[in-house]
């Protein structure tokens, strides 16, 4: 499908809320073609992006899955009303990972941290009964990505 016309599918979600960009990790020494052929049995599409990179879409988000040292990176854009589902599907894959959620301001949204054991832990920023995240000042995957592609020296 050709999108070059018609712009990101993910302009705007069906409530009218911006997308969300997507900053995830699963760590450890992983592939990120088993990640790929996670998504594509759950449903999604996938092509290859780079040499060992992916890009996997379905009607929640469009990510690129990438090795690094760490493990799988996972960044992209997702409908920002369906984030709760996004995370479902991540979760499904029974490993540990990280994800954050950053509106089109920047300002976090969310982030959910599923443990070896499969307990989340999660918050959404301002919201009513939740708790604040866990995030140390520029310790975010974000800010872990802008301080890679910025280190001088």
């Amino acid at each position: 499908m050709d999108l070059s016309d018609e712009g990101s599918p993910f302009g705007t979600d069906v409530t009218g809320r911006p997308v969300a960009d997507v900053a995830g990790l699963f760590p450890g020494r992983r592939s990120a073609a088993d990640l790929a052929a996670f998504f594509v049995r759950a449903g999604w599409s996938s092509r290859s992006s780079s040499w060992e990179g992916y890009e996997v879409e379905s009607p929640l988000a469009r990510l690129e899955i990438e090795p690094v040292d760490d493990g799988v990176l996972l960044h992209g854009e997702a409908d920002a009303g369906r984030l709760d589902a996004l995370t479902a599907v991540l979760s499904a894959r029974g490993l540990p990972f990280s994800v954050e959620f950053y509106g089109e301001d920047g300002a976090l949204l969310s982030e959910v941290r599923v443990g070896p054991v499969g307990s989340v832990v999660g918050s959404a920023v301002g919201s009513v009964g939740r708790q604040e995240p866990p995030v140390r000042p520029r310790q975010g995957l974000r800010q872990r990505l802008t301080d890679l592609f910025t280190r001088k020296g």
